[in-house]
């Protein structure tokens, strides 16, 4: 049983029917796995992407129910007393080293290690007195309104420049809050608590222009998250803005959504306020860099806060209780593509573009690789697992088609048209499939296989999710067929 399955569980019981109260995004809470190097960068290069990641700096609007504020690191520094390991043993903190300079001097620059604080962190639904330096510097203060009623934080905000090469340059922007509040569940009180939060908005630029952001809200479907055309995100003096989910800390390009979002409360002008770096030393080596001085801090391999209970009696179901553990830091993950590639939608036949990353490469050619196969994933909202099948249904020998349940759409059928050409080495493949048959059917992902002259394929890469759009018209489209030209290379694990 899933963690959401094993909430929806607890919800029924509950006598009401909720979201996901973690606030977690697997694809990014995975430990750092990247090798460091020291190797220089070069120096032209670094100076026009630490540009691109000021000149784009977002704007973040707060919901006016938000009690838990951003601030730095450096304010919740001082607030660290220990540090406890994966099986509970504690060590002390020397207090010198909890730094912006000295954290990653922690034992093995802290990998397994979760920075703890001493006092209850647990608001059912308040927190004790000593306690209330979780609500952040601005929840603190005497609160002071604008003109325009609202009020201003000026805190940090923590980015990264990734250099993808050709051109792409990808802009992450992290925001630290010293607490997360989880949500309500019924008679088993608030779920999703942890001491400190990072939260992050991803854009991509090529050669310098902005063309897509990816908003990362925790709730509220398909389309409340993802990735965008820079043509369909709101913005700010050119830059973008996310409206942020109260308690959570998600961030979306729209309010209302299922997170608690609105337009009403504080305003976070992230310009002046981006603290830079450079993630790694070039597309090609793909190698962390280790930083030095003031960004040190960068290089701690461990978690910001606490370890989450396990003595509650639905832990054994869902595995979690009121509190979980705290997030990994933000200074890993970045040599992904976008949540979705956006691409515009066609009439009659898809196109899809892509190449293959080096590592790819010299896989296929030590293993003879002759033939790549190409699924286009097509789906369609089915309201009974056990409908019968559309009349219209397609049964060509080239489409197969299965039914499964999302954990936030609900039944989906999909079906996979699949097509097979010749493996063209480092070259851009190209190929022709037909568009996805049947009402209602549309373009949801792709895939590829490597595979022998006799057809056995070897290995397949995970699914690529795409986002349609008709060009003209605004947001995202449904369609059953594809113009697709990729600029992420492909590279997965074999």
């Amino acid at each position: 049983m899933t963690s959401a399955a094993a909430l929806w569980c607890l919800s029924l019981l509950a006598g009401r029917v909720v979201s996901s109260p973690l606030g977690l995004n697997d694809q990014y809470q995975q430990p750092f796995s990247s090798p460091y190097t020291d190797s220089p960068v070069g120096q032209n290069n670094d100076m026009v992407i630490l540009d691109l990641l000021a000149k784009y700096a977002p704007i973040f609007k707060l919901s006016e129910l938000e009690a838990f504020f951003p601030s730095s690191v450096n304010y919740m520094f001082p607030h660290y007393n220990f540090t406890e390991s994966p099986s509970g043993e504690i060590q002390h903190i020397n207090h010198s080293l909890i730094t912006r300079s000295h954290l990653d001097q922690l034992p093995s620059s802290g990998q397994g290690l979760f920075l703890s604080i001493n006092e209850d962190h647990n608001p059912q639904p308040f927190l004790e007195e000593e306690s209330e330096y979780l609500f952040g510097p601005y929840g603190r203060e005497n609160e002071t309104r604008y003109e325009d009623g609202r009020g201003r934080l000026e805190e940090e905000v923590y980015g990264f420049g990734v250099d993808r090469g050709g051109g792409i340059v990808d802009l992450w922007y992290w925001t630290f809050y010293p607490f997360n509040f989880g949500k309500p569940v019924g008679p088993f009180g608030i779920l999703g608590n942890h001491v400190a939060d990072w939260e992050h908005l991803r854009m991509r630029t090529v050669n310098g222009t902005a063309i897509s952001a990816d908003y990362t809200t925790h709730t509220g479907g398909r389309f409340s998250a993802g990735t965008y055309r820079w043509e369909d995100i709101e913005k700010i003096d050119g830059r973008p803005v996310a409206y942020v989910a109260a308690g959570s800390h998600g961030v979306g390009k729209l309010f209302k959504l299922v997170d608690i979002t609105d337009d009403e409360g504080p305003i976070w002008d992230t310009k002046s306020h981006v603290v830079p770096a450079i993630y790694w030393n070039g597309p090609e080596s793909r190698a962390k860099l280790r930083h030095n001085g003031d960004l040190s801090w960068l290089n701690y391999r461990g978690k910001w806060g606490n370890k989450g209970e396990t003595d509650c009696w639905w832990h054994r179901i869902v595995g979690y209780c009121q509190v979980v553990d705290a997030p990994w830091g933000p200074n890993r993950g970045f040599g992904i593509p976008p949540e979705c590639i956006i691409a515009p939608l066609t009439k009659e036949f898809s196109t899809y573009k892509f190449k293959f990353a080096s590592n790819v490469l010299d896989w296929a050619k030590s293993h003879n690789i002759e033939l790549v196969k190409i699924e286009q994933i097509c789906t369609r909202p089915k309201t009974n697992p056990d409908d019968p099948d559309d009349p219209d249904d397609p049964d060509e020998l080239d489409i197969d088609m299965e039914v499964y349940e999302d954990e936030v759409e609900g039944w989906m059928e999909v079906q996979n048209v699949k097509s097979i050409i010749g493996f063209r080495g480092s070259e851009k493949h190209s190929v022709t499939l037909n568009p996805c048959k049947g009402r209602r059917f549309a373009v949801r992902a792709y895939k590829l296989s490597l595979c022998l002259l006799n057809g056995r394929c070897l290995s397949t890469s995970n699914e690529r999710k795409i986002c349609t759009y008709d060009q003209n018209k605004r947001g995202h489209t449904f369609g059953s067929a594809v113009d697709l030209d990729d600029i992420d290379e492909w590279r997965w694990d074999y």
